[in-house]
Order: C-alpha cells, then structure tokens, then sequence
C-alpha cells in the first residue's frame, strides 16, 4: 500500500487532470460560470467524500494551519461550504486551489445515459442565464467532444482512497474529517 503522502500525491495528480479536462472544455465550447455566481457552494446539502480534501489537509498541515482550518469549521453553523465566501466584495472559495473534486467538478462535467454517452450535467442558473451555452456544450457531446465524467473521477479517487473516497457526508464534516486524517498521522508519527 502506497503511504499517506503519495495517495496524496495521486489525488492531486487526479485533480490537475480534472483541471485541465475542465480548460480544455471551456476552450472549445466558451462554458464559464455566471460571473459572481457562487450559487453552487450555497447548497447545504453537498456531499463529498474527506479523500478529496486530503491534499487540501496535508497543504494545512505543512502551512501550521490545521487549527485555524479546524476553529473555522467548528464556528461554522451552518450546512453550506464552511469555506464559500458568498457575500457581496468577498465573492470566491477561500481553499480554491486546493479545493476538492466536486468542486473542481460541478457545472463543467457530465454523467452518462445508459448507453454511456456524456449528458452535460448544467447547474440550474446556467440552464436559466445562459442557455445558449448549454446548448454549445451539448452540441459538443454530442459530436464527441470531451468533458469530465463525475462517476469516472470518482472511481478513480476510490481506487486510491479505497475506503475514504467512496464514504460520501456532508461537505464540512468531509473536509473535517480529512483534517483529522492529517493531524492524527502527524501526531502519531510524532509520538512514536
């Protein structure tokens, strides 16, 4: 079994091709985000699973910001994003680089039909602000243009992560529990 710090390396290693997968997408169809939407991180009930969020973790941990992380997730009262800025001059995420799949993911990626061929998975303020976007994007799929498919990127990430990248919670506690993950090695590794 590989050790902690190259699974971590992996699931970056995943994310990155996530990125470029998502850039090579916009470049050919002009998909982006309504700007100053943030709509997506305001859902309170986004799941992700604490394998996305070790890198985001160990990055915490070698910055001597774990604390901070963990103070800010415990004030936190609520079910949305801990980590979602979404007033007005602070618009963004506060992690963005280091931010997990989902988030990497959601609004420039596609499930599949049962035949499976790419269905563009569009958020609903998209669908409703920007249908002709839409539209370029499906026309895209449909002449076999690429887009990240959530369920392969997701499968990926449990074949390194086998337990932690298939558990799925809510997406604070996710990013607490990868916290966790990284103090507790640490503080093992310390000891012994």
């Amino acid at each position: 079994m590989l050790s902690l710090y190259h699974r971590i390396q992996k699931i970056e290693s995943l994310q990155k091709t996530v990125d470029k997968e998502v850039r090579q997408c916009k470049s050919h169809t002009g998909i982006e985000c309504v700007q100053h939407c943030a709509h997506c991180c305001s859902y309170e009930d986004i799941t992700a699973s604490p394998a996305e969020f070790l890198p985001f973790a160990w990055h915490a941990w070698r910055l001597g910001l774990l604390d901070q992380w963990f103070d800010e997730l415990d004030k936190h009262d609520s079910k949305v994003c801990a980590f979602a800025r979404l007033s007005e001059g602070a618009w963004g995420c506060k992690i963005y680089p280091a931010r997990g799949l989902i988030c990497r993911l959601f609004g420039f990626s596609a499930t599949t039909d049962k035949n499976g061929r790419p269905l563009f998975a569009a958020c609903r303020i998209l669908r409703q602000h920007r249908p002709e976007l839409v539209e370029n994007v499906t026309g895209y799929l449909a002449r076999g243009g690429k887009m990240p498919v959530i369920a392969h990127y997701y499968r990926q990430l449990s074949a390194i992560e086998p337990a932690l990248g298939r558990e799925m919670m809510p997406i604070n506690q996710a990013i607490k529990k990868a916290l966790e993950i990284i103090y507790f090695h640490f503080s093992y590794r310390e000891c012994a």
